[in-house]
């Protein structure tokens, strides 16, 4: 009876073990191996906003906004291109899907003022993967649909990237150029306060150093009394090192000051623009 029940219990045993074992093979060739049956996830390619591109024709480029209307299916992008001094050339846009990147497809210009542009892109399918927008500078007397492939390569300034997973929602109801504007000052806005916040913390430290350098300054020259001559001599050459170094920050300090100077004279006329445009 004992051995019986000794045998049974082996059994048993040998059976969980061969069950577990049996688990993990699975599980290994399910999870090692998934890869060959589930495609991997591609990365997230979009151009991020609010963020100056330079291109190599020495103007820069900044995307402000860039949506999509599930309903109108349709993709809207605003965007500024500051040109080069002496710049000729005129703006071309076209874009093309991830999948089918050798065909490109013309954009409708909704605003074009001033270097500023919205773009709209018509017939955008809901299950679009990746779209790039690309950007031709051309002269005005080209067209870039009759260039070679070597010209149309040569004449294309940068691409700019939209991704379905991450573009954002909107309603593109409202197409009229006060709109449009308002929009574009509301960045210029936004971008020029945040330039002024950023100069005024650069004359804050600035202040703050000629004040240390005040400081230091103040201590050698109490101290010049109770030193050698040789030691006065060595320590009035670095006191003269400290004015020559306060005289130039005093100069740098004044060009800050210039510069917020001008911000916020830019901030109260862009603020004047838009209660303009709100009306």
């Amino acid at each position: 009876m004992r051995r019986q029940t000794r045998r049974r219990l082996t059994q048993n045993v040998s059976r969980f073990y061969l069950v577990l074992g049996v688990f993990f093979v699975v599980g290994f060739l399910f999870f090692g191996t998934s890869s060959f049956f589930f495609a991997e996830e591609a990365p997230v390619n979009e151009t991020p906003i609010n963020e100056a591109i330079r291109l190599s024709n020495g103007e820069t480029v900044t995307l402000h906004a860039c949506s999509y209307d599930t309903e109108a299916k349709t993709i809207r992008i605003r965007l500024s291109l500051d040109d080069a001094p002496g710049n000729t050339n005129n703006h071309v846009f076209r874009y093309v899907y991830k999948a089918r990147p050798d065909s490109e497809r013309e954009v409708d210009l909704l605003y074009d003022w001033n270097d500023q542009y919205v773009l709209e892109l018509v017939d955008v399918p809901n299950d679009f993967d990746q779209i790039a927008v690309r950007i031709y500078g051309v002269d005005e007397a080209q067209s870039v649909d009759v260039l070679t492939p070597e010209e149309r390569e040569n004449s294309l300034l940068t691409s700019l990237y939209a991704d379905r997973r991450t573009i954002e929602q909107a309603n593109h109801s409202s197409s009229d150029e006060t709109t449009f504007t308002r929009l574009f000052v509301e960045d210029e806005l936004a971008q020029t306060e945040r330039q002024l916040e950023k100069a005024q913390q650069s004359v804050e430290a600035q202040r703050q150093q000629i004040e240390r350098l005040d400081r230091d300054k103040k201590e050698l020259e109490g101290e010049l009394s109770y030193l050698s001559l040789d030691e006065q001599v060595e320590q009035e050459n670095e006191i003269f090192d400290l004015g020559r170094k306060r005289d130039e920050l005093n100069l740098e300090l004044e060009k800050l000051e210039q510069s917020v100077s001008a911000l916020e004279e830019k901030y109260d006329k862009l603020r004047v623009r838009l209660r303009e445009l709100s009306i």
